[in-house]
This record gives structure tokens, C-alpha cells and sequence, in this order.
């Protein structure tokens, strides 16, 4: 999407994905993020959350491919850089929930050549929870 493309009622839903326990400890494996919430059954099931959750940085990443996966993604043509991101958990994503997201425009500001985009997803659960927010700011060319 080019920069003239995101207008202030932009919003877009993604398809769902289910998180499964292959997700967390590929995850886990690959960033090395060993911590027994994710993958200590016997440990996790004595906390707070009553079992493994998933990684919240696993969680944003999911959400981020899903925002990848649609048809008029940000990410596609138009797109230069994600040169700032943050999200805030807001409840625990656990093995067997599937995720979707809604995104919408936040803000955008024009600069000379191009321009950057803040996007606002919201991460829900198979129950409609809101999960996580997450705001990606990324840098999108003009149309020519």
C-alpha cells in the first residue's frame, strides 16, 4: 500500500490462526527465550496462569504475519521500512487459542517523498478478547 492509500477509516480484519505448542518452543528454541511459563508444563501449571503461555513477543509476531497475510497488505508494495514497534499484553495467550487481528490507522504524517504510517492492530482471541495492542510505524512511498 502506498501512502495515499491509508485513509482515516482504513480497517482491515485478518483471518484467525491457532497457536499451537510447536509455535512456542520453535520460538523459544530460536530466541532463546527458555523460561518455564512457556515451557514447563508442571511449572506454569502452578502459576497464575494454570498451564504454558505462549511468549508475548511470539504473540506480536503471529499477529504482525496475519496483518503480512492480507489481501491489501501494508507490507507489500509501497512499503520501504517498520521502523518502530510496541505492544502492550494484555492477556495471556495460551496453546489452542487462535488469534485474529483488526487493524486501523493511527496516524500518518507526509514528508517530502514519502511518508510514515503509524498502524494500530488489536489482537483478539477465539473468544473476543482483546489480547494485545500493537503499533507498527513503518515508511511507505508515494504513488509516482
Amino acid at each position: 500500500m502506498f501512502f495515499e492509500d491509508f485513509s482515516e477509516n482504513f480497517m482491515a480484519k485478518t483471518k484467525g490462526r491457532t497457536v499451537s505448542e510447536a509455535d512456542i518452543v520453535i520460538f523459544s528454541s530460536l530466541t532463546g527465550a527458555y523460561n518455564s511459563l512457556f515451557l514447563n508444563e508442571e511449572y506454569a501449571s502452578k502459576t497464575r496462569f494454570g498451564g504454558r503461555i505462549a511468549p508475548g513477543l511470539l504473540t506480536a509476531s503471529i499477529a504482525t504475519g496475519l496483518v503480512y497475510q492480507l489481501p491489501q497488505s501494508p507490507f507489500e508494495e509501497g512499503f520501504i521500512a517498520l521502523v518502530g514497534s510496541s505492544f502492550k499484553a494484555l492477556k495471556s495467550v495460551k496453546i489452542g487459542d487462535t488469534i485474529r487481528c483488526e487493524v486501523s490507522l493511527k496516524q500518518k504524517s507526509e514528508r517530502k517523498e514519502n511518508g510514515l504510517v503509524v498502524l494500530l492492530i488489536k489482537v483478539f482471541n477465539q473468544r473476543d478478547e482483546l489480547v494485545m495492542e500493537l503499533e507498527h510505524t513503518i515508511l511507505v512511498e508515494k504513488r509516482h
